[in-house]
């Protein structure tokens, strides 16, 4: 998972940077040029798509994710693991019927569609729902085996 962990920072910095600078040429073209490029927008919108559809599946796998622990901080250690097993367990469902299983569907449904500016096909971005997915199947395994052993060592 650490090399996984690497790759996605990588990619997640470099969407960071390549927005950064989309923004500014968008800034520069439309008040100093008065001539606004017609690429940038679409480009950082899809960047910024794919950055969440690849930066939750990275937060969730650092148990960085947004949690609401009200109820479960007076619970037995033991309990809580039981909790975070059926939590891993719910995410897997979703991510694989919502996310991998509607994500293929609503990119293969895009076929043959061509972005407005860029000119791309559309699977292209839609595609980032199921990768999406993939990752948090992935992570969610990871925590799922973890979890396991900590079963056996809080009996």
């Amino acid at each position: 998972m650490k090399r996984l962990d690497k790759v996605l920072e990588t990619l997640l910095g470099l969407m960071v940077a390549v927005m950064v600078l989309g923004c500014f040429w968008q800034v520069f073209t439309r008040f100093v040029l008065n001539s606004p490029s017609k690429y940038t927008e679409e480009l950082l919108r899809y960047l910024l798509i794919w950055m969440t559809m690849i930066g939750v599946p990275y937060a969730f796998g650092k148990d960085r994710h947004l949690s609401i622990n009200l109820v479960t901080r007076s619970f037995s250690p033991k309990a809580m693991v039981i909790t975070k097993i059926g939590i891993e367990v719910l995410i897997l469902f979703l991510s694989i019927f919502v996310m991998i299983a509607g994500g293929w569907m609503v990119t293969t449904n895009s076929s043959g569609q061509i972005s407005p500016a860029l000119h791309m096909p559309m699977e292209l971005y839609y595609a980032c729902v199921p990768i999406g997915g993939i990752l948090m199947v992935l992570y969610g395994v990871d925590h799922l085996i973890r979890y396991s052993k900590q079963v056996k060592e809080v009996r």
